[in-house]
């Protein structure tokens, strides 16, 4: 009997290592489901959970971030950036998400791709090392294939960031991925292509204005060299006229100057087609100005409508009216 009872000792504490073990190897998943349980989005954060198509796993960790839409005051006091004129959009901190509530219809998408972006973050956080080494080529591979659409905003994290950054934006802004990270983003989203589509239609008026400004600052450039060149042929052609006209005027006060009337009358005459020649080259030059004027309008107008979407995506400005 006391043998039986020595078994059964043994046995327990055996079981009771063997869910200990298991209970730690699987604690971040437990604390999750704990924390998620206390979860209540807001209607527009219940929204947007809907519109990720989260899997199981991902819609856990999701509500055990609990995440939130912050005000501008609320998301400064959460998410503090240490250069104001740097634009923060969202902050996973203290295992929290918080997104700036920005429902502006210009910007759609912006409040689904920042939140699916912090998601990631928090999705990265509970990865393995092991999980994290297997990963990390194919995302090197990633920025490789993709270096001109990520190097500028990766450019500003060090190397212990860069990896965690990397890894949301591969699934955020490319669609194009080696299939085996495509496979580990979709045990995450049920449609990463979606979560792309989200980011593509919120920074679409960013592009589209930075290439209205380049190309009307490249036409700007061009007749602005267009108009001084006209300008200067312009003067120059009035002075050598007036010039002419003065030595005509003063040959005509002289008796006997000009040897005939035919003489006097074929200079007159190249004096007024000359004369009517600037006058064509003037009023080419004041259109030329003139539509000059209205594109430098037009490019003041798409600098200050950027600048205000800029602004307004950064909690630390105050946009004025974009009508």
């Amino acid at each position: 009997m006391p043998k039986k009872s020595h078994f059964f000792s043994v046995f327990f504490s055996i079981f009771l290592l063997v869910v200990l073990v298991a209970l730690y190897f699987n604690r971040i998943p437990l604390l999750d489901f704990v924390k998620a349980s206390s979860y209540s989005p807001s209607a527009d954060m219940q929204e947007i959970r809907d519109s990720l198509g989260l899997t199981p796993r991902a819609l856990r960790i999701f509500n055990a971030t609990h995440p939130r839409l912050d005000s501008r005051d609320e998301f400064n006091s959460d998410c503090s950036s240490s250069d104001p004129d740097i634009a923060v959009y969202g902050c996973y901190t203290s295992d929290k998400i918080f997104v700036y509530n920005i429902s502006d219809p210009e910007l759609a998408g912006f409040r689904e791709a920042t939140t699916a972006h912090e998601l990631l973050h928090a999705v990265w956080y509970r990865l393995s090392d092991a999980e994290k080494s297997r990963l990390i080529p194919l995302l090197e591979e990633t920025y490789s294939l993709n270096e001109s659409a990520l190097k500028d905003s990766l450019a500003t994290y060090d190397e212990s960031e860069r990896i965690d950054e990397l890894y949301v934006r591969s699934a955020t802004q490319i669609k194009t991925l080696p299939a085996e990270l495509e496979s580990h983003y979709s045990e995450i989203f049920t449609d990463q292509d979606s979560i792309v589509d989200f980011y593509n239609s919120y920074i679409a008026p960013f592009e589209e204005l930075n290439e209205k400004i380049e190309s009307l600052g490249s036409a700007l450039e061009s007749e602005k060299l267009e108009i001084d060149q006209k300008s200067a042929e312009y003067e120059s052609r009035s002075y050598a006229f007036n010039s002419e006209v003065d030595s005509f005027n003063a040959c005509a006060n002289i008796p006997g100057c000009f040897s005939s009337d035919y003489e006097f009358n074929t200079r007159r005459n190249e004096l007024l087609a000359t004369a009517s020649e600037l006058d064509a080259l003037y009023s080419e030059l004041g259109r030329l100005i003139e539509a000059y004027n209205a594109k430098v309008d037009e490019y003041n107008s798409n600098i200050l409508r950027s600048n205000n979407l800029q602004n307004l995506v950064n909690s630390n400005s105050k946009p004025e009216s974009l009508n």
